[in-house]
């Protein structure tokens, strides 16, 4: 779909539900994902509603509506976040409601007066900094199960320190990601770094590969991302 097809599919949805603030996302905006992905819709209202979905030219579309005022809440609990280090559940999720509504296209008559919306940038910052956080615990973790000889378990944590450390390294270059099944794909479209192809690599010949040199190639490899 061309992005001319996005404006036009807010401004429909727009239109269906009487709404001004609709905000249109699909994986294809990242470079991800095909044409024949959802789309998702975020309709920022003044009250709640019931969740709707519909099918435009084929292709389903998935509505969230989102009050402004629970929209201004998760704005201060972010900040909350960032001033004080209150880390909650659900920030991740926080993070990439605020990215789409920043990278998606919205409905012409798309205006939030006063809410103000973290910018890309503040929202880069602030990923990076809650997925390095998470990435030294999953880091720490991994290596003490790695050096207690627990092979399964190591392996496991190393994988997620992997995607920690991916993350981590997407959103300190400004390309959060925010969906673990896209991460490394979209680490190799902006990244186009030799660590993924050498992953690749060793992946393909695991069965031949000792399991405890993989896992400690892994977190060797997931530090040094962060490093470059």
């Amino acid at each position: 779909m061309a992005e001319i097809i996005y404006s036009m599919i807010a401004n429909e949805i727009s239109e269906q539900l009487s709404e001004d603030n609709i905000v249109i996302w699909k994986s294809e905006m990242d470079g991800l994902g095909t044409s024949l992905s959802d789309i998702d819709a975020y309709c920022i209202c003044k009250e709640e509603k019931v969740i709707k979905s519909f099918v435009y030219e084929g292709t389903p579309v998935d509505i969230e509506y989102v009050t402004s005022e629970r929209l201004k809440a998760k704005i201060n609990k972010i900040y909350q976040y960032t001033n004080h280090g209150d880390i909650y559940k659900g920030l991740d999720e926080d993070l990439k409601l605020f990215y789409r509504l920043q990278r998606g296209e919205k409905s012409a008559k798309f205006s939030l007066i006063g809410v103000e919306v973290p910018t890309l940038e503040e929202i880069s910052k602030i990923a990076a900094q809650y997925y390095y956080e998470l990435f030294l615990g999953l880091y720490e973790d991994a290596y003490k199960m790695y050096h207690g000889k627990n092979k399964l378990d190591s392996f496991v944590l190393s994988l997620e320190t992997l995607q920690m450390s991916i993350a981590t390294y997407l959103a300190r270059v400004g390309k959060p990601q925010f969906k673990k099944k896209w991460l490394f794909k979209y680490f190799n479209i902006v990244a186009n770094n030799s660590l993924y192809k050498d992953l690749i690599t060793q992946l393909e010949s695991t069965q031949e590969y000792d399991l405890m040199e993989f896992t400690e190639s892994i977190l060797v490899n997931s530090k040094k991302l962060l490093e470059i």
